[in-house]
């Protein structure tokens, strides 16, 4: 008995030994993952700090620039609305610039345009105005833009009248482009002119900002003046902006993307400290018509609440707690009867937690075998993880494909045209890359389902139970529901076919009552009658619109796509050249842009239809009183290959907030009223066009006003009848003045 009351001492004193190591093992692991996770929330609280502080300098640096394009706008409009510009009234208009402080600012200049053979005369003339003692200095055989009168608005460099700023590219670049667009330009970064007689040191990295100065003539035509410039010191500019927000803690650098792609350091800010910077951000900043990159980087320890030190501190008195604890543990273990009903009692609750993660994992299940819509989930190499019943129902087959290069195959999957369905282009491929595709229409035509089905598809990226990366489908079956659409389709078009023959013959019958009033009838008669019969015509005439359009819409969808590559310009050239000749009788010419466009891939009538309503509803949608103005363009698509995004941009009256999505609803018309007729499907129809091409469409503001229409085409390889080169075709032969054209 006392032999084994002995040994079952010993087997205590080392199961109390045990428990107190175990304790003491555990404690450090904790103490140390509670290190762990105070060192994460200070980098987490650097790197708060940190975006807020780019964050407040981005906004700096977009306040002040918006307060010095605003400067240079109001002072355009100040020099327009005078009669005449004098040095007397320039000094007056530019006074107030001075004490309204505008960092890193030199000068303010007004500059006029001059042909070689007029220097002598622009020198005279300028000064009769009141610039005393100027004397032009042109820069090679020109056309030159000359400095007639300026106001200093800096103590360095100096500032001298007359310079022909042609010799800059920069400025010279910067000027042109703002007469061109009509709005404030901001040039590359150069050195400049003024601060050439500096020593090199004293010298920085500028920029100009500059606006067209436009007055009316006396016929109150719109009439082009000549510019205003200001020169901006990069390094002064940055350091009244963003010294104070910075605090000496962070880097900062602002750079400057010129025209041809490069990047220029504008300025920048260093900070005291030595250590490696491990804090970066970049943030993209749009500036008139260019794109200014600010850049910051910090050490997370100089941050407000980045250090270390605290958790530091923490986890030595959690691991001094710690061994304190496992000596108390040590003397408390001998609680058998206790720690065992803890035990017991957490055995309990484990057995009732995996019963509940037993019942809710069969509901989910049983969820997912009963619903309607099919669900497939994914790897990352595309195999298929789970599917329910209704997925192989859809597809007929079972989803047992996991090369993803062999579904398109296996499945039968189309586009709703018919076409073969791209790999890239798949809801479960573009979703596994990021992106979250919804509501794709795709077309199953497969052994198991001959006659075809039409399923919309969404997609979305998820982490699986292991941390990869995954992707889950939802489908959706729409087959009867699109049958049913394309008999109402059938239905209207029936319908808009039948209604034109007894409108032809309603607008007939006027034409024949009108010419009968008026040569029979006089007076009031005749006034009232012709009156009535106006409104009967533009009636009729509206609904053939509406007619026309609505047999465009249905045909839209189910005509036959003949692709084929062709020359985009050539297409928009005939658009724009067809909407010039119908504008030739207005009050106001329209102001057309065409850029170097690319050859492109689809059906060059349906195309036509596209450019023909986006163009058309760009010169229609223009502000009373004012020539429409737009912008075509082109580029490629960056990150999807040999794709080409199309732009129509134009300075009218823009969409109200919150339509940009919605104009491309049936029927939907985002202005209303008799100013800007119209029957609400043309941009429905360009959608169905576009997307039968496998691209989409979209609307967003254009900067400086109006609206920028955009949609995707894949590119296509030049013809081989199209390999000399077309000459340059000048779209706009009455307004050469305005320095836009287009060439095919």
């Amino acid at each position: 008995m006392r032999g084994r009351r002995k040994t079952g001492a010993g087997r205590g004193i080392w199961s109390v030994a045990a428990l107190s190591v175990l304790v003491l093992f555990a404690g450090a692991l904790a103490s140390l993952g509670v290190g762990s996770v105070l060192r994460d929330s200070a980098d987490r609280a650097a790197a708060r700090v940190m975006d807020n502080r780019t964050a407040l300098m981005a906004a700096a640096v977009r306040a002040e620039v918006n307060r010095y394009l605003d400067q240079m706008r109001t002072l355009a409009a100040a020099l327009g609305a005078l009669e005449t510009v004098t040095a007397t009234s320039f000094s007056r208009a530019t006074a107030p610039l001075g004490p309204i402080s505008l960092p890193g600012a030199t000068s303010i200049a007004f500059l006029v345009p001059a042909q070689h053979d007029q220097i002598a005369q622009v020198q005279a003339e300028w000064r009769q105005r009141g610039s005393d003692g100027l004397v032009v200095r042109p820069h090679g055989a020109g056309p030159h833009v000359i400095s007639v009168l300026s106001n200093r608005l800096s103590s360095q460099g100096t500032l001298t009248n007359g310079i022909d700023i042609t010799q800059a590219p920069a400025p010279y670049a910067a000027v042109e482009d703002s007469r061109r667009t009509g709005a404030v330009a901001v040039s590359d970064t150069y050195q400049l002119i003024i601060d050439r007689e500096l020593p090199p040191s004293a010298r920085q990295h500028a920029f100009v900002l500059t606006a067209p100065v436009q007055g009316l003539d006396a016929a109150g035509n719109f009439q082009f003046r000549g510019w205003i410039i200001m020169g901006l010191r990069g390094q002064d500019f940055i350091r009244a902006t963003l010294s104070r927000v910075a605090q000496d803690h962070l880097d900062v650098s602002l750079a400057a993307r010129n025209a041809n792609g490069g990047e220029t350091l504008v300025a920048g800010l260093v900070a005291d400290s030595t250590e490696r910077r491990d804090q970066q951000r970049t943030v993209d900043l749009p500036v008139a018509q260019r794109q200014w990159v600010l850049r910051t980087a910090a050490v997370s320890e100089t941050l407000p609440g980045g250090s270390r030190i605290p958790a530091v501190a923490l986890t030595t008195a959690l691991l001094a707690f710690t061994a304190l604890l496992a000596a108390l543990v040590a003397t408390l273990a001998s609680a058998r009867g206790r720690a065992e009903r803890r035990v017991r009692a957490a055995t309990a609750e484990l057995r009732t937690t995996e019963r509940e993660a037993r019942d809710q994992a069969r509901l989910l299940g049983t969820v997912l075998d009963t619903i309607t819509e099919g669900v497939g989930v994914v790897d990352q190499q595309g195999r298929f993880l789970a599917h329910n019943p209704a997925a192989k129902r859809m597809l007929g087959i079972d989803l047992d494909a996991d090369d993803p290069s062999q579904w398109q195959q296996h499945y039968g999957l189309f586009r709703p045209d018919g076409s073969e369905f791209p790999l890239e282009q798949l809801p479960l491929i573009r979703a596994l890359a990021g992106e979250a595709p919804d509501d794709v229409e795709m077309l199953i035509r497969n052994p198991a389902r001959p006659d075809g089905a039409v399923i919309t598809v969404s997609a979305r990226q998820l982490e699986l139970a292991d941390g990869s990366i995954g992707a889950v489908a939802v489908f959706h079956d729409i087959t009867e529901a699109r049958a049913h659409e394309v008999e109402l389709q059938g239905f209207a078009g029936v319908v808009a076919h039948d209604l034109k023959s007894p409108l032809t013959t309603v607008v007939g019958y006027g034409e024949l009552l009108e010419e009968l009033l008026t040569e029979e009838t006089t007076g009031a008669v005749r006034d009232e009658g012709l009156d009535h019969l106006h409104r009967i015509r533009v009636t009729a005439e509206r609904m053939r619109r509406l007619i026309d359009d609505l047999l465009a819409y249905t045909s839209a969808r189910d005509a036959t796509v003949h692709r084929s590559s062709f020359p985009l310009g050539d297409l928009v050239h005939d658009v724009v050249a067809a909407r010039l000749e119908a504008s030739r009788a207005g009050e106001y010419f329209p102001d057309i842009y065409v850029g170097q466009l690319p050859c492109v891939q689809g059906d060059p009538v349906l195309v036509r239809q596209v450019l023909d309503n986006l163009i058309g509803n760009a010169l229609k949608y223009t502000a009373p009183g004012q020539p429409a103005r737009v912008d075509v363009t082109a580029r490629p698509l960056p990150g999807a290959g040999d794709w080409v995004r199309v732009e129509v941009a134009d300075r009218g009256i823009g969409l109200p907030p919150g339509e940009h999505g919605r104009v491309f609803a049936r029927f939907h018309r985002a202005h209303t009223g008799e100013s800007y007729p119209g029957t609400g499907l043309g941009l429905s129809i360009c959608q169905r066009i576009v997307e039968r091409h496998g691209g989409t469409i979209g609307a967003s503001d254009n900067p400086g006003g109006g609206t920028r229409f955009w949609f995707t085409l894949p590119g296509g390889a030049d013809p081989a009848d199209a390999a000399e080169e077309r000459p340059q075709a000048a779209l706009t032969p009455d307004r050469a003045s305005s320095g836009r054209s287009s060439s095919a």
